[in-house]
């Protein structure tokens, strides 16, 4: 367990700093007059925020999971598509700055089983799949899975992706991956 808890620390640490120095950053400039509050650089802080509020609550799930402790988890109806296409429009800058087309296709899915680890986690795997895209990053959902298809991988999925497929394994959700390919059975 101490590895993984290594593995976990490495992970969540460097996205936390990294979304923590863009918004000082850009704070910084703001309080020294280089950039005003209507200033699209502003939208960098708003989206760290929201990806910081994701990489919280993704910790937790992933924590209580290794300590065996009960997810806190909630069932409620969760519109996937709908979440997916939130999910893209509040990251447009990130996904502009890694200059990532994007595409979202399918019907929409409704799940109602476990929906709060679902959100969470769903949303971190479509932002590393953002992250690791160098170019075009398509997103099919269906009936029975979500897809996620990336181009030209710049990297490897991250090692976190093993232990979010145990997560969703536990909870009657099968996640698998490689270089190029995120799927999301339900």
């Amino acid at each position: 367990m101490k590895k993984e808890l290594i593995k976990i620390y490495e992970y969540f640490s460097h996205n936390f700093r990294t979304c923590t120095s863009t918004i000082v950053a850009t704070l910084e400039a703001l309080k020294m007059d280089l950039i005003n509050v209507n200033d699209e650089e502003m939208n960098s802080v708003y989206e760290s925020a929201y990806i910081m509020d994701i990489l919280d609550i993704s910790l937790n799930i992933c924590i209580d999971h290794l300590i065996q402790k009960e997810v806190k988890n909630t069932d409620y109806e969760l519109n996937v598509t709908n979440l997916i296409k939130k999910f893209l429009d509040e990251q447009k800058s990130f996904i502009l700055l890694n200059e990532v087309e994007t595409n979202v296709s399918g019907d929409d899915l409704v799940i109602y089983k476990n929906g709060y680890i679902l959100k969470y986690l769903l949303q971190l795997i479509i932002f590393e799949a953002i992250k690791n895209s160098s170019d075009f990053l398509n997103i099919r959902v269906s009936d029975k899975e979500v897809h996620i298809q990336i181009n030209n991988p710049k990297d490897n999925p991250p090692v976190i992706f093993n232990l979010l497929a145990d997560i969703f394994h536990k909870y009657g959700f099968k996640f698998t991956f490689n270089d190029k390919e995120y799927t999301l059975e339900f």
